[in-house]
């Protein structure tokens, strides 16, 4: 690593700060050279650097929502130094009004985004994990560590979709463990944006009763470089070559968490510590009109676990897992003018497990293609339309014992919106998506509206509504069932204040659902592999109602930043085996975090500090006198990350230490029962008290808010 030479290929580099007209700083503002591709974005300090192949007199375009654009020129070939530029405010703080119900944008096209990916995966309470991270929004279920997915209002973890770069991501998870959450597989460094939308999401996305995360991948890289990090479970290197317009990228990673489950005290016997080797490159090339990226990744991981025998709950039984996963990923995006966008984006993908599960063998294999076309016209400067369509084919198969399934589907679908803003205070979106099932035979029309309108110059009102269906869970499909899609209605409404880096935001929420696939004529029993299910149709319903709350101050004290969310949630179905309608046992009727991050320059020094609270979550009593009328203990987690910045020699470092569950507080997140009631065993969290070491090197300079 030491002997690799940075090259910069002609490349000029412009550096600058930002500020308003009260010399305060203006973070995330984009930074670029008008009439090109070249941009860049500024850090939480309002500071940015930006390399260009231009040569000559330019104009250095900057924009940041609730400023006027500033255009700036200057000479790439003679100006050099720091630019110190001021923004001036514009009419209204929010500029023109947001749409932003139901969404929690973090990328780098608004300024005035409450959460950027930084912000996620630097608190403490995050582990690394963007799935983690996520659950320190509002609307976000905090699982505890005992199951895998996103959940959120009320929708279990089949109700979120995964994307990358707009198609879905089949398994955006490791393989499950019962019992044992498990990580997401995005590569963090990776990722420039992340959409998130918790309900009343666009036309543009299917097959979500809840929610949709769209996760943006990094355009060309500013500069070649080279990394490593190690810490108490692998080892990782990534690089990145560019030349000109086009650059490779490279990354690779081994975990082992034998030497760490070796220093710490565990919950479970983890007789086979998990183990996972990762590769994956990227190449990205840009031309005049249009943006090429194509990505490729595989991954072999395993591990070895005593889980709770689902039959006789005093006993463990051996579940012994291997899994390959392998993804392909492209994308183009040409504007053939100035108003036209075409976007264009392919994916394909394997997976496949094979489980020794005592003396049960169990296997299973999954393979997913996506394709995903949309053409997004500026009609006018108030006046935006897309358009798109998409076609998926994936196939399941499983084979468990003696058991056997499989299936196969192919779903077609097609989207129209416009955006309109016929005034710089309303904005209205409304969309309608069809969709066809071929293994249900049936097709849907489903309508969408989004608005919102300032009442103020920080503040403004919006609302969202919409029809979503889902195809049944697989858990039926694979059995030769086929029943039909399920759906749910939204409705939200959201209340937005930002002034001088601070924001507030409250959104009230209700979905109802129907359709919901149900069984009946069988008794119930928490197992997810069961194949007892009796006659299966779609008679189940439900809703879930609820009310968010988001505060972020970023100004009132010197470095330091933090933010609070409260979620509240009310919430029942009557659906799959349940007898009766009940709060699923996923639910929190409760959450609160509290994230703090403190940064004095001066020490070279991030502090983050995180707090996780959730309410009991429901779980089965076979002698209890109603359905999951029983609450576990309330779930809290103090979480403390700190992060050194260094120098050795030539290379940038960070040195981090990580420690969840500072006050080792003993979880118990819920209790298993024997059949007839008699015996029960605590579920707890994989680790109460969680303590992780590592270290990040570059020898190119990095920003404090990557730490």
């Amino acid at each position: 690593m030491l002997c690799v030479s940075v090259k910069t290929y002609g490349q000029r580099t412009i550096k600058g700060s930002l500020t308003d007209e009260h010399q305060l700083p203006v973070p995330y503002a984009n930074v670029s050279i008008n009439g090109t591709l070249d941009g860049t974005s500024a850090d939480s300090l309002g500071h940015f650097k930006l390399l260009t192949t231009t040569k000559g007199k330019q104009l250095l375009k900057v924009s940041a929502i609730g400023f006027e654009t500033l255009y700036y020129p200057l000479n790439t070939d003679t100006d050099a130094g720091i630019l110190q530029l001021k923004l001036k405010q514009s009419a209204g703080q929010l500029a023109e009004v947001e749409i932003t119900a139901g969404n929690m944008d973090a990328n780098d096209n608004r300024m005035l985004s409450h959460i950027k990916p930084v912000d996620l995966l630097s608190n403490a309470s995050s582990q690394g994990d963007l799935i983690a991270a996520l659950q320190n929004l509002p609307g976000v279920q905090r699982n505890g560590g005992d199951q895998t997915g996103l959940f959120v209002r009320g929708g279990d973890a089949s109700e979120t979709v995964v994307l990358i770069d707009g198609v879905t991501v089949q398994n955006p998870f490791f393989s499950s463990v019962p019992g044992v959450g498990q990580r997401s597989r995005f590569n963090p460094f990776q990722l420039k944006g992340t959409s998130f939308s918790t309900g009343g999401y666009s036309a543009r996305y299917g097959q979500a009763l809840s929610s949709v995360l769209d996760l943006q991948t990094t355009d060309l890289p500013e500069k070649t470089m080279l990394s490593a990090g190690a810490n108490l479970g692998g080892v990782m290197l990534s690089g990145t070559r560019r030349s000109g317009n086009q650059a490779l990228e490279f990354y690779g990673n081994y975990t082992n968490y034998g030497p760490y489950f070796a220093l710490s005290n565990t919950n479970y016997d983890f007789y086979h510590a998990p183990v996972s080797t990762g590769i994956s490159s990227r190449w990205i090339a840009a031309t005049d009109k249009g943006l090429f990226k194509i990505s490729m990744g595989y991954n072999n991981s395993s591990s070895g676990t005593a889980v709770p025998n689902p039959n006789y709950i005093r006993s463990l039984l051996n579940f012994d897992l291997r899994n390959k996963n392998t993804l392909l990923n492209a994308s183009y995006t040409y504007w053939p003018a100035s108003q036209l966008k075409l976007f264009v984006a392919f994916a394909w993908s394997h997976n496949k497990d094979h489980i020794k599960w005592s003396d049960t063998t169990f296997t299973r294999a999954d393979d997913r293609s996506q394709l995903r076309a949309e053409l997004s016209w500026q009609a006018a400067a108030k006046l935006k339309i897309s358009t798109g369509t998409e076609l998926a084919y994936y196939s399941y198969a499983q084979q468990f014992d003696v058991h056997e399934g499989k299936f196969s589907e192919s779903l077609a679908a097609a989207y129209l919106e416009t955006e309109y803003r016929p005034l710089h205070w309303l904005a209205i979106k409304p969309g309608i998506r069809t969709e066809y099932s071929r293994l249900s035979g049936r097709g849907e029309a489903v309508p969408r509206l989004s608005l919102a309108a300032k009442i103020s110059a920080q503040s403004q009102l919006g609302a969202a509504t919409g029809l979503f269906y889902q195809s049944a869970p697989g858990l039926y499909l694979l059995q030769g069932y086929r029943p039909s899609a399920q759906k749910a209605a939204h409705y939200l409404i959201n209340y937005e204040w930002v002034a001088r880096s601070r924001s507030l935001r409250i959104e009230a929420f209700y979905k109802d659902y129907s359709q919901l696939v149900r069984e009946s004529g069988t008794l119930y029993r928490p197992d997810p592999y069961r194949y007892d299910l009796g006659k299966v149709d779609n008679s189940g319903y439900g809703f879930a109602r609820g009310i968010d709350l988001f505060w972020r101050d970023k100004s009132s004290l010197k470095n330091l930043d933090y933010w609070i969310t409260y979620s509240f949630i009310d919430t029942k179905r009557y659906y799959q085996n349940y007898p009766s309608a009940a709060t699923p046992d996923f639910i929190s009727k409760h959450n609160l975090n509290l994230i703090l991050r403190y940064y004095p320059e001066k020490l070279h020094t991030v502090f983050s500090l995180g707090y996780n609270y959730a309410s009991g979550r429901p779980y089965y009593d076979p002698l209890a006198t109603s359905f999951l009328q029983e609450k576990s203990p309330a779930y809290q987690n103090l979480s403390f990350k700190v992060s050194y910045l260094t120098n050795i020699k030539k290379l940038f470092a960070a040195w981090y230490v990580n420690i969840d569950n500072l006050s080792n507080y003993k979880n118990v997140l819920g209790y298993r029962y024997s059949a007839d009631g008699r015996f029960k065993s605590p579920l707890r969290p994989p680790q109460y008290r969680a303590v992780f070491v590592g270290v990040y090197l570059s020898i190119s300079e990095f920003k404090k808010d990557e730490l």
